[in-house]
This record gives structure tokens, C-alpha cells and sequence, in this order.
């Protein structure tokens, strides 16, 4: 659910997409040692690396063509998306890497690689840190390769669902608090905003070797139309009735009722 840390309060889809506002916010490269080939790592992007503790797995594309390539500068092996080396160099025609190979999306299915943070591992060790399969990865930006925090995104829970990731009757890990705060769940970031805590968690997994590339983008971005805050996308336990049976009469009822002012025709919007 779309998450007002501001308000303490989710917020419909409607309410939203009220105020999206243009924002700098990082755009980093993180690495993932394979366990069976710990000299090779998966690239995956985000824009939001306070979810990064809550990593449980990194999704590809099944129909998808990923490339194994060796890089000097690093010592190392990297496979990220074919068409997505300029995630990782400004000048692919002129960066020096050597391709070593090449792999579907459905043949790294699987796969295992070393988690960034030890948090939840001993809780999810058996069943997360691994590569899965589904077709809303795209190539249009990042490495094709997604991080995924099933608290954190609507399509990150569906596919820790499908994968068995996580259970049905299970909260996954959700170290954030109702004011946006990391908690005792993640203590080295434990009271820090989220937005703050971007930065340190940016400099741990620079001093782990794990950050590859590290730079801004601009973007557009929902923020609380109340409190004027980021919203956050968060799984939270909610109540859900079906109100398309009574739409009708909710129009005509409002429809019949006085309203003062420009009350009316938001209330209107809103049920519509």
C-alpha cells in the first residue's frame, strides 16, 4: 500500500497519485556473489537502497539474454542484461571488459548468491537469496537484474509469493517503523528516516566492496498530499471492501445530498 509517513496512515491509489513531484534520488549498482562461483556477481539496480536490507531475492527475466563479462578494474566477473552494459559504463565501445559468456533468464533460476546484510538469513536461508523467473523485468533501464523486498513492492510480494519466498501467512521483513524509522530488526541503521539512511547504507555496502556504481537521477515521485511527504510503498495488514456493487447508488446518494462549497465535486471525483 502507498504509505504517508507523515500521516501514519496508507493512503488509497487515488489519493496517491495526488502529488508526484520531480526528486534527485540515488540510482546504484550493487553486487551479489554467486555461492558457487563467488569470483562472479550479479548486478542489480535501485533507486531505493533503504530496501536493500530487506533483500530476499533478485528476480530476472525467464525470455531475457544476460551476459557474463570479466572486468579488469574490479578483478571480477559481473552478468547483468545484454543491452544494459551503459549501467555500468558511459562508453561500452570503449570501456575495457571481456564477454565470457552468455545465459537465458530461465537457466539462472535458482541461483544462489551471498546476501548483502546477515538480518534475516538464519529466519530465510532455506528458502530466499536466490534468483527467480518472472516477465515484468524490463530493459529499458537499470541491469535487468531486480532487487527484490517483498515489504517494500507490490510486485516484490507477488513473486516472493509465487516462489515460495515467503508464505501467504507470514509478514515478510519489514524493519521500518510507522514514522519511516528503521528498527531494532536492522540495528545498524536502527532510528534512522529512511531517506537518511540511504546514504549509510551506501557507505557500508561501498566499504563491503559491493557498490559498483553509485550516481543520482531525476525522477518523478509520489509524495503525501497532507503532510507533503515521500510516500513510502509498504505491506501493511489492511481491511479491503468491495464497493463497485453500490457505486450507483453511492453517485445518486451524493448526487441528493447538500454540500457546501467545492465540497461536492471532490467527493464526487473520489467516488466516481
Amino acid at each position: 500500500m502507498p504509505y504517508s509517513t507523515g500521516c501514519t496512515t496508507p493512503l488509497s491509489n487515488f489519493e496517491a497519485g495526488l502529488d508526484y513531484r520531480d526528486v534527485s534520488d540515488p540510482a546504484v549498482t550493487i553486487s551479489f556473489p554467486l555461492v558457487d562461483d563467488p569470483s562472479t556477481s550479479l548486478l542489480a539496480w535501485t533507486t531505493t537502497p533503504w530496501t536493500l536490507p530487506s533483500n530476499l531475492a533478485l528476480c530476472v527475466h525467464p525470455d531475457f539474454t544476460y551476459i557474463k563479462i570479466h572486468d579488469p578494474k574490479f578483478g571480477s566477473n559481473f552478468i547483468l542484461h545484454e543491452n544494459l552494459l551503459t549501467t555500468l559504463y558511459k562508453d561500452p565501445k570503449k570501456a575495457d571488459f571481456k564477454k565470457i559468456g552468455q545465459f537465458k533468464g530461465s537457466d539462472m533460476k535458482g541461483w544462489r548468491y551471498t546476501p548483502l546484510f546477515d538480518y534475516f538469513t538464519e529466519q530465510y536461508e532455506d528458502r530466499a537469496f536466490r534468483v527467480v523467473n518472472d516477465t515484468y523485468v524490463t530493459s529499458d533501464s537499470g541491469t535487468g537484474i531486480v532487487h527484490q523486498a517483498p515489504s517494500f513492492g507490490e510486485d516484490d510480494h507477488r513473486i516472493a509469493l509465487a516462489h515460495g519466498v515467503v508464505r501467504a501467512d507470514e509478514q515478510p521483513p519489514c524493519p521500518i517503523d510507522d514514522a519511516g524509522r528503521f528498527t531494532k530488526d536492522v540495528p545498524d541503521f536502527v532510528g534512522m528516516y529512511v531517506k537518511t539512511a540511504d546514504k549509510e547504507i551506501q557507505k557500508v555496502l561501498k566499504a563491503k566492496g559491493r557498490l559498483i556504481v553509485q550516481s543520482t537521477i531525476i525522477h518523478q515521485y509520489p509524495f503525501c498530499w497532507r503532510s507533503h511527504t515521500p510516500l513510502l510503498y509498504k505491506a501493511i495488514p489492511s481491511w479491503f471492501v468491495r464497493v463497485q456493487p453500490v457505486v450507483d447508488q453511492l453517485v445518486k446518494n451524493n448526487a441528493e445530498t447538500r454540500w457546501y462549497e467545492s465540497f461536492q465535486y471532490t467527493l464526487g471525483r473520489l467516488i466516481e
